[in-house]
């Protein structure tokens, strides 16, 4: 093997705009999200929980118009850290990039132990409340998706529209039934997405967080874009489709899920609502089919989440600011497997962690809820980049004024607007912001630890990276 197969780009002519558009609806995790979220929307804001996702569709699109106009100026694997080091500076993308390996892994280790519980429900239930095995159920699911991941894109992506296709039929379905009752047994009356009925602007805004944190994980369709057939054009219009498609998905299924069980009985059963729902809605098998739906979305976001963390590593590794063996590329399938398989030992190793440690089991907890807050951070801050990028020709025609300014610096100030009110309001409690800003707080050191232990160009003058990074790019470009 060469050294160039052995450590480059990720092979291009993989990944057509389908296979994109899947891994980003894929990361968001529709299914375990509803699965969660279904009681927090009810009891933010009533029965008016399609207004907050259809408030947040807007500002959310824009930051996606934000991907999409970066991803044709520099289509990199490193995404917003590399953008945001480009456009303002190496150590802000450094942090970006350190902000969305923390959502990915963390995150990825934060579905391990559900996957476990699911498929235990299924299959032994009198197993659901041993620890010990639902984390080796769920350690063994994290294996095995991994194992599909390096199989290449293309057979990931396969898995990940079959789950996709059942789990979105599955609940729209579901959803159908729930609105024919709705109707049935209402009567309904608009005045249910009133302000007034949502209990004013703070059961509004209440909404919107849990909204904003149900979209997140969309932009899993840009990390694949030098793995892309159209490595230009397609994952970002990949990602503007994926937040399409999750608006309206959500905005059917809470509309025709949310009132089936009373407020009470759906917060009783928060954590399977879903399954409670499908029960209630269509007897028999109803349960189980649902049950299965949140499984597979479980597993098909667990693996998105390495694919996505494995390319970010890979691209940072490239600029030396992470180990060199993440560069590493399988000459055959065109992954980066090393970053691959390291991303999934990662979170092997926190799960035993926390199964060992109370005290770290809490304060992994701690950092995974303020992951929602994290990617509003690095969406906000691809949004700025975005307008900076463009501010040159943002004047120059109506498209570039909206598409280059309008849009994203939109959704930029929305997405800070709604990290701050996060906070202000108590729905980010104090353990969990301190947690996840020492997170953040860990990577700025790690920043000056590479930038003054190591020879990274990244950190030299931004133009002297530019010029670097773009003949990488041109180096590696099919």
């Amino acid at each position: 093997m060469s050294e160039g197969a052995k450590t480059g780009a990720a092979r291009p002519g993989r990944v057509t705009l389908g296979d994109a558009i899947v891994l980003g609806l894929c990361s968001s995790g529709p299914a375990q999200t509803l699965a969660v979220s279904l009681a927090a929307m009810v009891a933010a804001c009533r029965y008016g929980g399609i207004v907050p996702v259809l408030a947040c569709f807007v500002p959310m699109l824009g930051i996606a118009v934000g991907y999409h106009r970066l991803n044709r100026w520099d289509p990199s694997a490193g995404a917003t850290y590399t953008w945001v080091a480009r456009v303002f500076h190496p150590y802000l993308g450094f942090l970006a990039g350190w902000m969305i390996l923390l959502y990915y892994t963390l995150g990825t280790s934060s579905l391990t132990m559900p996957a476990g519980t699911y498929t235990l429900e299924l299959f032994a239930p009198r197993l659901v409340t041993n620890h010990l095995a639902v984390a080796i159920t769920g350690g063994a699911w994290n294996i095995v998706v991994t194992a599909l991941a390096l199989r290449g894109l293309k057979i990931a992506a396969r898995f990940e529209w079959i789950v996709v296709v059942f789990q979105y039929v599955a609940i729209l379905a579901l959803a159908a039934v729930g609105t024919v009752a709705v109707f049935q047994h209402g009567p309904f009356s608009w005045h249910l997405l009133s302000i007034e009925a949502m209990g004013g602007l703070r059961g509004l805004m209440s909404g919107m967080l849990i909204a904003c944190f149900m979209y997140s994980g969309w932009d899993a369709a840009i990390y694949v874009n030098e793995e892309s057939v159209d490595k230009v054009d397609a994952p970002g219009l990949a990602a503007i489709a994926s937040v399409v498609i999750l608006a309206l998905f959500y905005s059917i299924a809470l509309f025709g899920l949310q009132a089936v069980l009373d407020p009470l009985e759906l917060q009783n059963h928060a954590g399977d609502a879903l399954a409670v729902i499908a029960t209630r809605l269509l007897p028999g098998p109803g349960g189980l089919v649902m049950s299965l739906v949140v499984l597979s979305g479980t597993l098909a976001t667990l693996q998105a989440a390495v694919i996505a963390a494995a390319r970010v590593s890979f691209a940072m590794s490239r600029d030396g600011v992470m180990p060199s063996a993440f560069r590493r590329v399988d000459p055959r399938t065109g992954n980066p497997w090393v970053a691959t398989v390291v991303m999934s030992i990662i979170n092997l190793c926190l799960l035993v962690l926390a199964l060992t440690t109370n005290s770290l089991a809490t304060a992994l907890g701690n950092v995974v809820s303020s992951l929602g807050l994290i990617s509003l951070l690095f969406y906000a801050l691809t949004g700025a980049a975005a307008v900076w990028q463009n501010r040159d020709r943002i004047g120059r025609s109506t498209a570039d004024f909206l598409l280059g300014g309008l849009l994203p610096g939109l959704g930029t100030v929305f997405m800070a607007w709604i990290a701050v009110e996060s906070v202000r309001t108590g729905a980010t409690s104090r353990a969990v912001l301190a947690w996840g800003a020492g997170s953040i707080a860990l990577g700025a050191i790690a920043a000056a630890f590479v930038r003054y232990c190591g020879n990274a160009v990244f950190f030299q003058p931004k133009s002297a990276f530019a010029a670097d990074h773009t003949s990488v790019s041109r180096e590696h470009s099919p």
